[in-house]
């Protein structure tokens, strides 16, 4: 017979429970303890991190109306020239571009964030690995279907920084949009004097002209307004707490596995030790 018989059955013998904590009451308490410590050590050693979000709103699409309309009037021949999208602004592909990792890319290399993002000093990170590790572990997207509005959230170890990417992330990403619909358009109109040129069909020509028209004031909405794709209505703001580590939750948890641990060490003990009966 056992030291200790916790179990009777599928039944569990509290009063035994009880007993096998009073008796190994020491050892519990000191791997309570030390697990204890061992927690506030890592809560404490750990490295803050702070939320910044901003919130953007995806601006509407210039000339997306009358593009639509005109791109319509053309046919087929506005498929072949590329630029019923453009037309259509920069919606369409905006968020594609947001959530890109060729976005991540371009934002790592001119903030020159390589090595904020290296474990190893030894071995040299990749722009890769930090994409990888930007993308999981700083950068989450959120898009509210309902409202329409996108929330772009860094996650980093001090607030300033935090709330100084969130908003130059979003404004790295109207400045690529705006490029885009800028090299578009330069070539849709380029295409479009050539086809003038080429055809006598009055009509066709009219449509042209007013196609020309409308990649033109394309062109000077993308020259004349910095947010291009995505408004920013609730810019980022250095956070004032932190969202990790939480240290309370770690010390509890902490002595609850110590606490857990002794009692299965006591189990043990108790199991192998034989009864002096």
């Amino acid at each position: 017979m056992n030291d200790v018989a916790i179990e009777r059955g599928d039944e569990i013998d509290l009063l035994a429970v009880v007993r096998l904590v009073r008796k190994y009451r020491w050892l519990i308490a000191l791997t309570t303890i030390a697990a204890g410590a061992i927690a506030v050590v890592l809560a404490f050693v750990t490295d803050p991190i702070f939320r910044a979000s901003a919130v953007v709103t995806e601006v509407e699409a210039p000339n997306s109306n009358a593009g639509s309309l005109l791109s319509s009037q053309l046919g087929g021949l506005a498929n072949l020239a590329g630029f019923t999208n453009t037309l259509r602004g920069a919606t369409r592909q905006s968020m594609a571009i947001l959530e890109s990792r060729y976005l991540a890319e371009e934002f790592i290399e001119r903030h020159e964030l390589l090595d904020d993002f290296s474990t190893d000093p030894d071995a040299p990170m990749t722009l890769w690995r930090a994409v990888e590790a930007f993308r999981l572990g700083v950068l989450t997207i959120e898009q509210d279907a309902n409202t329409g509005r996108t929330t772009v959230t860094m996650d980093w170890t001090d607030p300033a920084v935090a709330a100084e990417w969130a908003n130059a992330y979003i404004a790295l990403a109207n400045e690529q949009i705006r490029t885009r619909a800028i090299e578009e358009a330069g070539r849709n109109i380029a295409y479009l004097k050539d086809q003038i040129a080429e055809t006598n069909v009055v009509e066709v020509q009219r449509v042209m002209y007013n196609l020309i028209q409308s990649e033109t004031q394309t062109l000077m909405l993308a020259h004349a307004r910095p947010e291009y794709a995505f408004r920013l209505v609730d810019p980022a703001v250095p956070p004032e707490e932190r969202i990790s580590p939480r240290r309370t939750l770690m010390v509890l948890l902490g002595l609850a596995i110590g606490f857990l641990g002794g009692f299965a060490i006591a189990v043990v003990l108790s199991q192998l030790r034989p009864s002096t009966s």
